[in-house]
């Protein structure tokens, strides 16, 4: 990408100030290109890599908090020490409230694909538009002006501020887990996991989601992106946790609506992860504002994998 270069020695991604740059503690892009290419070289760095680009680029991001807290829940070695963890950090992290058997821990943030570049605050900016995520919304003010983002009550109603209750991304717009049910309930319906054969001590989970966005380059502007999800988590001594493993997904296939098929034979492969995002399919239309709220149709097939289930997996919806 343009917006990109890559230092090989360091593996650290450098971009020009008029690609992206820190803002008042936020990371600010010239446009969505942008952010998904600062996205996609992020999710290809290691840790290290992340910590060390973060470091330059003076962010302090929702992601190293994230990892400083699972560093601490990875220490936990009993229910009860997860249940004080649990309270402790309860305006920090999501938890599972609807599986008790079910411990894991995850973004505090209405969006799984932007985490990337979400300041610790859930804000970043693109164009002209300041968006925070919280746990329930997605806050947009098209004409990017902090002080109106920091005191929303006095701009109710008001034409550049938007606060959005009913989005669902990363949540239930379209999620349908292994593709076979919408919101599926965990302990009623156990095929919501693949599970190993050889004791069952770990699983792995694939979730086809949507996200919109919507900014503001001077025109109103909105588009989606739907994506494969991929979690695994390993059988402890508390219950079932999060744990860094290795998903693949290959010979893919989906359609959209009416948007052209689009397939992919090759296989892609995570490396010690907690959860992999592939974006197969996404659509942009300069000017519209319906499509902020649409909910496409989609035919979708591929194969899955994670480590600890070594054989590839169909999944259909």
């Amino acid at each position: 990408k343009d917006e990109l270069k890559t230092i090989p020695d360091e593996g650290i991604a450098k971009t020009g100030k008029a690609d992206v740059f820190l803002e008042n503690g936020y990371l600010a892009f010239k446009n969505m290109n942008a952010v998904d290419s600062v996205i996609n070289v992020l999710n290809s760095m290691n840790r290290q890599g992340k910590d060390a680009w973060e470091q330059q680029m003076g962010l302090k991001s929702a992601r190293a908090e994230f990892d400083i807290l699972f560093d601490e829940y990875e220490k936990l070695t009993t229910k009860e020490e997860f249940l004080k963890f649990k309270v402790k950090y309860a305006d920090k992290l999501k938890f599972n409230e609807k599986d008790e058997t079910d411990c894991s821990i995850g973004f505090p943030f209405k969006t799984i694909y932007f985490l990337p570049v979400l300041n610790s605050h859930g804000i970043y900016k693109v164009g002209n538009s300041l968006i925070k995520f919280t746990k329930e919304d997605q806050i947009i003010i098209l004409d990017g002006d902090l002080s109106k983002l920091n005191n929303l009550e006095a701009y109710v109603g008001n034409e550049n501020v938007f606060i959005v209750p009913k989005l669902k991304s990363g949540n239930t717009d379209i999620e349908y887990d292994n593709f076979e049910w919408d919101n599926p309930n965990v302990a009623a319906r156990p095929n919501y996991w693949f599970t190993t054969p050889n004791g069952n001590d770990r699983r792995y989970r694939n979730s086809l989601r949507r996200e919109n966005y919507w900014y503001n380059l001077g025109i109103p502007s909105s588009g989606w992106k739907v994506y494969v999800y991929q979690t695994g988590q390993k059988k402890g001594t508390f219950g079932w946790r999060d744990y860094k493993t290795v998903l693949g997904l290959q010979n893919i296939s989906i359609k959209v609506d009416n948007f052209p098929t689009y397939q992919y034979a090759g296989g892609l492969t995570s490396n010690e992860v907690y959860s992999s995002t592939t974006v197969i399919a996404q659509d942009f239309v300069s000017g519209s504002t319906w499509m902020f709220n649409y909910n496409p149709g989609v035919i979708f097939s591929a194969q899955t994998k994670s480590r600890g289930y070594d054989v590839w997996v169909d999944i259909n919806h």
